[in-house]
């Protein structure tokens, strides 16, 4: 260091100023040269931040691309819907039975043998069955009605009363039946057969029978106002929404409890109805109340 400044004491004046100019020149180049770096630094790092994105752009045209592929293999089957967006068909016609032959001299019944029915697919199995003869799936323990002492028979249910039936366009609610009473309200229960997971948003329990509520999209915002807001106020907000809108829940599908011909846990999540078809409901709680109803339905001849 004493060199150094020895060295500079012994330098002229005008060698001295072109030292320092020299020495400005050099250190203005070695800022330009950082700045340059940055610029090109930055530049490489949006370069990569462009490519990510197209990248990330023919991933998703590629996903959709996939997916309107999937949507064309599958069957287009319109069914028609009103105004609710929600599917209307007419009710099923009563199957007439056939007149049976005339026998020359009655013959004893044989009586058939006690059935179960499998909790996984609802296929009768004999009783005693560890496996299911239908889906192979391990038999466990369903509901089996208590045997009943012999009274006088009881009057048997009608074609009417026991036949699944969708609601028409003209209904408004469903009337209840004289004797009939409210067993249980459960709101917002998704279908996951045979419908394909619409939603049937009320599902009304009876003594005598299954129904079931598609709710218009006023009377469901009025809903989701209600669980929104909570309380009195939520609820008077809602019955607010219903009223301008002039909507409620309506009417769908009717399942006696006499056409049930099984019903019980799927798993520990699914609950299964076997009547016309196999309706599964993504809810379960209701093997403590439906098998008992059923069974009392269908001997009390409702």
């Amino acid at each position: 260091m004493n060199e150094i400044l020895k060295m500079l004491n012994e330098l002229k004046a005008d060698e001295l100023d072109s030292l320092i100019v020299r020495a400005k020149i050099l250190l203005e180049k070695k800022r330009k040269e950082e700045a340059e770096q940055a610029l090109l630094e930055k530049e490489r790092l949006r370069q990569e931040k462009i490519e990510q994105e197209k990248r990330r752009q023919r991933e998703i045209a590629e996903l959709q691309r996939k997916l309107q592929e999937l949507q064309s293999q599958k069957p287009d089957i319109p069914e028609p819907v009103n105004g609710d967006n929600f599917v209307m068909r007419e009710p099923a016609a009563p199957v007439q039975p056939k007149p049976a032959p005339a026998a020359p001299q009655p013959q004893p019944v044989q009586p058939k043998p006690a059935q179960t029915f499998c909790p996984h697919c609802g296929q009768s199995n004999a009783v005693g069955s560890m496996f299911c003869a239908n889906c192979g799936q391990r038999m466990t323990a369903t509901y089996q009605p208590a045997p009943q002492p012999q009274t006088s028979p009881a009057p048997r249910a009608t074609a009417s009363t026991a036949q699944v039936r969708y609601a028409d366009e003209s209904m408004k609610k469903w009337e209840m039946r004289p004797g009939e009473q409210n067993m249980r309200n459960r709101h917002e229960i998704v279908m996951l057969q045979p419908n394909g997971g619409k939603l049937a948003y009320h599902m009304e329990i009876t003594n005598q029978r299954i129904l079931f509520y598609r709710e218009s999209a006023a009377s469901k915002n009025a809903g989701m106002v209600a669980r929104m807001g909570g309380g009195l106020v939520g609820s008077l907000i809602a019955e607010g929404v219903k009223a301008a809108a002039g909507a409620g829940p309506k009417p769908w599908l009717e399942i006696p409890l006499a056409a049930v011909s099984s019903c019980g846990l799927q798993n520990k999540k699914e609950f299964f109805i076997v009547a016309d078809q196999t309706y599964v409901l993504k809810n379960k709680n209701y093997d403590t109340i439906l098998p008992n109803l059923v069974a009392q339905a269908k001997q009390r001849g409702y």
